[in-house]
């Protein structure tokens, strides 16, 4: 299997506090080197090591495969052209993988959110979101967003503040117009841990409620 220039990949690199994510493109691609932009989180460049070791991971979806495929690599070498890349060298052969599929609660709650183009971000903007998972999130906003847009959004959970930066992966029809379907980018893990937790004791919560209150 070969990467074409401007497939998105994620980087996968372990940390003292967990798995960290990092998003990025691919410049260039030929036997078992692998060109990538050094990825960018809020505004700065992450300072990844050579010899750091990774997992690579990309979705394909096309009428021949589909799914998430992962490969393991090194950060070889670094360059700084228009734009700094990292060539990474795979370790082995692409795998297909289990797609994660996260625990979805109804929630209500008043966020802030700024929209992210080429590095511009907008003026601060409220919304509703609608519900909550690890790996994303429904909200309902004036903003005309468009498939594909990037925003930065922060909220409370309990006594955490939240800031993360997300991705319009779908459009959800209603009765009085459209609500926006969110996924994560770049999501450190412990930032997820925390979500995680607060929608399973969410959902006993309902769970409860639910029993207590049939009908």
């Amino acid at each position: 299997m070969q990467l074409l220039p401007n497939q998105l990949v994620e980087l996968h690199v372990e940390s003292g506090g967990g798995t960290e994510v990092y998003r990025t493109r691919v410049e260039d691609a030929y036997d078992d080197l692998l060109i990538v932009g050094v990825p960018i989180r809020q505004g700065t460049f992450v300072p990844l090591r050579l010899g750091t070791r990774l997992n690579v991971q990309f979705k394909m979806k096309s009428h021949l495969q589909e799914g998430r495929f992962t490969n393991g690599a090194i950060i070889e070498k670094r360059f700084r052209t228009n734009l700094p890349v990292l060539q990474l060298r795979l370790l082995g052969t692409w795998e297909k993988t289990q797609e994660r599929n996260f625990l979805r609660v109804p929630v209500s709650f008043d966020v802030l959110f700024v929209t992210l183009e080429d590095g511009v971000e907008s003026p601060p903007q409220s919304a509703l979101m609608l519900d909550l998972s690890g790996g994303g999130f429904l909200v309902r906003s004036s903003h005309p967003f468009e498939l594909g847009d990037e925003m930065r959004i922060s909220f409370t959970l309990r006594e955490n503040q939240i800031t993360a930066e997300a991705i319009l992966v779908r459009l959800v029809p209603t009765d009085s117009g459209v609500d926006y379907g969110f996924a994560f980018l770049d999501l450190p893990e412990q930032i997820r841990q925390v979500i995680i937790k607060f929608v399973f004791q969410r959902q006993l919560i309902l769970a409860d409620l639910a029993r207590n209150n049939p009908g």
